[in-house]
């Protein structure tokens, strides 16, 4: 309970609904299909949030509330993939580098797109479930792999950064 009264969690939160937002752009305005801050939230939630739970919480409830709005409905392999997501972010959690971001951004996006899209898990008349299937389910989704990998890159950077010039002006901020 003492990490929620913290000024470190409410500014980590805020800037967790501020990236859960974009995942509402596609509806709003013409958008990159799969280009939002979402996967970097997950990362970046699981690399700062001091509370472990949290870490989890936080991205996933983001992710469940948006849902709602933008009416997807939910995906046990979509919210695995987020978690795993996260857990790249506990990978980096002492170690936050450029090159450590970068990483985490690749690894995350496909770890994603290798769960979420393995033909075995979709309906047999949606893909067959053998090898053909399987390949044919991956190169379709290459476009979102491509759009998400660059949406982890771009705003892992602005969610980072941002967090890091405002822990660097405002110490309280820091772990």
């Amino acid at each position: 309970m003492k990490d929620i009264l913290t000024p470190r969690f409410i500014v980590l939160s805020l800037l967790v609904l501020a990236a859960a937002s974009t995942r509402a752009l596609p509806y709003l305005i013409p958008h990159v299909w799969n280009f939002t801050a979402i996967g970097a939230l997950a990362i970046f939630a699981g690399a700062q949030f001091n509370n472990r739970s949290l870490a989890f919480i936080m991205p996933l409830a983001a992710m469940a509330i948006s849902d709602i709005f933008i009416g997807n409905g939910f995906s046990l392999l979509v919210y695995s993939g987020f978690t795993a997501m996260v857990s790249c972010g506990f990978l980096m959690r002492n170690k936050i580098s450029v090159s450590n971001v970068v990483l985490a951004s690749f690894i995350s996006a496909s770890v994603f797109y290798l769960i979420t899209n393995f033909a075995f898990f979709y309906p047999v008349t949606m893909y067959p479930h053998n090898v053909s299937g399987i390949l044919t389910s991956y190169t379709a989704a290459l476009p979102f792999f491509r759009n998400m990998l660059i949406g982890n890159l771009v705003f892992s950077a602005v969610l980072f950064s941002s967090f890091y010039l405002l822990a660097k002006k405002y110490p309280a901020l820091a772990k």
